[in-house]
């Protein structure tokens, strides 16, 4: 065959091949560590795409900082007492280096304090004692107070008055260092007397802590299921060999991708913990087809090196266009718009290249060490399984192939019924159910939106002429007011707040009623810059934008929502929130000479996560047409045949829908992890196609009938297919306990579609394969 002198070259060269292994190794591994992760909902997008663009908008006119939120119970708040807890709590994060402001009940009681005074106390420094001992922002007697306390309701205190929040806005650093600052002065606080049920969210938190559930996923996948896997492998095939070459092969892969990650410029996203898993997929089932085949030579008689070459001649073309197949398919992920997924694809591509390397390079070698002295003799259990699973697999490939026009036709029935599903399946938005109800970020967030209201924050940005004129501030309070009545509710808004807003409040006090509204902005703006700053920008020359706009600028109006809705009241929601402010606008532009250069914007991280799955959905509809064009490529260069490759086609594409399908069937949503499982689908079942085909090829060329060599190489590759199949479940099943909800599906829907590609793979593709070639 044309391999076999570069087989028995590998074969013979054997140690130089562990060396340079060895010395790649060393190479890339320092490189390796110099691998960063990227933590920011930002990285979840392409550069290009218009979510990421309008969000970075906002960022360059109202700063590059971000809002949390540290709740806390306090059943004094409404006390001097509780409001010196306030401030020791507001002077603890002031010392976190990147928090620029904090905004607390004890502050806001402070301007009321102030607004109380009449301007010439306010510039003589004068002031009067104050003889009652309920904080005056929550005594009702004083209108600016009362104003403010409305204002900030739901936002730095329940109405109740039983917990404070001190509203942090702070610039988060990619390596998590200001998150874990805040974190201690969470456990902090959580010590002190008088304060219980302490919570910190904000978009940072989510993102940090789904990132951090993902690595730990990442380390146990690495450790917890190759020791699984070592298991298993060592039971069935009894060769310690093949344990410490699938191990040697998954960590030499990872090592060397990740160094090209590196030089790439390729930075490790929210999925990349699934690397682990696509190379355990790869390099178990080559290792297990590799294992059986040397098993069945050296139980025949052959000596060890007749025994490897011989396996290695037969298995590594399968081998090699396993792995090509593997890579094409995650490579056509770069047609993604998400960029963790395009990141994604071409990194499991390097991978599964990395993986066939590996395999020639360390495989020889493992199998010329000694071997158990009972390896030709297999344990009775294992020699009696492979038994079996050859008999059922040739038995199941039997029938199929005598009703193959009814097993064809069923398949395409289940693929028609699946793909229609999980076309109109219900995604799940919400990125917090993206966690486990019992875990802390959770019951966090939960309390945040059962006690101050909903947890989603989103913005909803104006043209607005600059300076803000009292005319201007009149016109957005009038669109608050439409919003508050129209889309207020549990499955609505929950606040809606902007300058406007604090324009009125202030206006309230002694000295805001002698200022006009632009005043009374200045005024704020100076007592609460961060604050202010965030809700209303410079004029938009300032931020570098052309001077005809010196005489604009943004306005910001935040809104918030339950964390709990469905995409499809999200996405009413901010539809409903567009359309009332484009005909506000409209009627501004009617009512008077001046008109907005933009149309409203509608942003914020709420609206990017609610768009992403969807997002990401669409994109496996064309990354999934993409790969299973080339796959369909190489499959035809492979078996060298049109027939064979268009036989191969639906047995492969499939599997995942079904499992798709019946996920939603019982009521289950498509997160993240199981619009996954379209892409990477292919590359986890057109490995054992690959190799029942490679059989079948060379069985056909004894010119015997198509039904009785194709039932032949079920039998054959049953064993392999089934033992790989058994051990990829078992491993994969560490991820089914992750916190993190996406990668907890990813594993089960994994295992599941493994189980059913099997089935398909010894019923569907020999029918296929019957239906599409004819006996000369």
């Amino acid at each position: 065959m044309p391999m076999h002198p570069f087989i028995r070259t590998i074969v013979t060269s054997r140690w130089l091949g562990i060396c340079l292994a060895v010395a790649l190794w060393v190479i890339a591994y320092p490189i390796a560590q110099q691998l960063k992760s990227q933590r920011s909902v930002t990285t979840l997008f392409a550069a290009h795409n218009p979510l990421l663009r309008d969000y970075q908008d906002m960022k360059t006119w109202f700063g590059d900082q971000d809002v949390l939120i540290l709740m806390y119970r306090d059943q004094d708040l409404a006390s001097q007492a509780g409001m010196e807890r306030c401030q020791a709590l507001a002077e603890r994060l002031a010392t976190i280096p990147d928090v620029a402001s904090v905004l607390t009940p004890q502050r806001l009681n402070q301007l009321a304090e102030e607004s109380s005074k009449n301007p010439l106390q306010l510039l003589t420094g004068a002031s009067t004692p104050e003889p009652n001992a309920i904080p005056r922002l929550l005594r009702g007697d004083d209108p600016a107070a009362v104003e403010l306390e409305k204002l900030f309701a739901g936002y730095t205190h329940s109405a109740d008055y039983q917990y404070a929040a001190a509203v942090v806005i702070a610039n988060t650093d990619q390596e998590g260092q200001t998150l874990q600052a805040l974190n201690q002065a969470v456990q902090w606080w959580s010590q002190q007397p008088g304060v219980s049920e302490v919570s910190l969210v904000g978009e940072p938190v989510l993102v940090e802590q789904a990132f951090s559930l993902v690595e730990t996923d990442g380390a146990s996948l690495a450790i917890i299921t190759i020791l699984l896997l070592s298991l298993v492998l060592l039971i069935v095939l009894w060769d310690w060999r093949l344990v410490m070459l699938t191990t040697l092969v998954i960590g030499w892969s990872i090592v060397v991708t990740r160094a090209l990650m590196v030089m790439l410029g390729i930075s490790l996203s929210l999925i990349a913990s699934i690397m682990t898993a696509i190379d355990t997929v790869v390099t178990v089932t080559a290792v297990v087809h590799l294992g059986v085949r040397y098993q069945s030579r050296r139980r025949r008689g052959d000596s060890v090196r007749q025994a490897m070459l011989e396996s290695f001649r037969c298995l590594a073309l399968p081998i090699f266009w396993t792995c090509a197949t593997d890579a094409a398919g995650f490579f056509a992920l770069g047609f993604s718009e998400i960029l963790p997924v395009q990141e994604f694809g071409w990194m499991i591509g390097f991978s599964a290249i990395n993986v066939c390397l590996a395999l020639l390079l360390i495989g020889p070698t493992c199998l010329s060490l000694p071997e158990f002295p009972s390896a030709r003799q297999s344990p009775r259990f294992a020699g009696g399984l492979a038994a079996r699973l050859r008999t059922a697999s040739g038995l199941i490939a039997s029938r199929c192939v005598r009703h193959y026009r009814l097993i064809v036709a069923a398949g395409l029935v289940l693929m028609g019924l699946a793909v229609l599903l999980v076309a109109n399946g219900e995604t799940e938005s919400s990125f917090l159910r993206n966690f486990r109800a019992d875990s802390s970020i959770a019951q966090d967030y939960g309390n945040v939106e059962a006690k101050l209201g909903g947890a989603g924050v989103w913005d909803l940005v104006l043209d607005v002429p600059y300076p803000v004129t009292d005319s201007m501030l009149t016109k957005v309070d009038q669109l608050e007011q439409q919003l508050r009545e129209d889309l207020a509710g549990p499955n609505g808004l929950t606040k809606v707040i902007s300058v406007a807003d604090a324009a009125q409040a202030f206006g309230q006090s002694r000295l805001g009623s002698l200022m006009n509204g632009t005043a009374r902005i200045e005024a704020m703006r100076l007592r609460l810059p961060s604050f202010v700053g965030a809700l209303i920008s410079k004029p938009l020359a300032a931020n570098g934008v052309p001077d005809d706009t010196k005489n604009r600028c943004k306005l910001r109006i935040m809104l918030r929502s339950s964390e709990a809705l469905t995409t499809a009241q999200k996405q009413a929601l901010m539809a409903s929130v567009a359309s009332i402010a484009n005909e506000h606008q409209a009627q501004w532009a009617a009512d008077s000479n001046w008109t907005a250069n933009a149309a409203p914007l509608i942003t914020g991280y709420y609206v990017m996560m609610t768009e992403l799955v969807d997002q990401l959905i669409a994109d496996q509809w064309r990354c999934f047409g993409v790969s299973a064009a080339l796959i369909w490529i190489l499959m035809v260069l492979a078996n060298r045949s049109l027939r064979l490759a268009s036989a191969a086609l639906l047995p492969n594409l499939l599997p995942a829908f079904l499992v798709l399908a019946v996920t939603l069937l019982v009521g289950e949503k498509v997160n993240m992890g199981a619009a996954m499982i379209a892409a990477v689908s292919v590359g986890l079942s057109i490995d054992s196609s690959i190799h029942l085909m490679s059989h079948y090829r060379r069985r056909r060329m004894t010119d015997r009938p198509v039904s009785v060599v194709v039932v032949s190489a079920a039998r054959q590759v049953g064993v392999a297919v089934c033992l790989s199949t058994l051990a990829l479940v078992v491993g994969f099943g560490v991820l089914g306990g992750s916190e993190f909800i996406p990668t907890a599906t990813f594993g089960t829907l994994v295992a599941c579609t493994l189980v059913v590609g099997t089935v398909i793979n010894l019923s569907l593709l020999p029918a296929s394969i019957r239906m599409m070639d004819r006996d000369q």
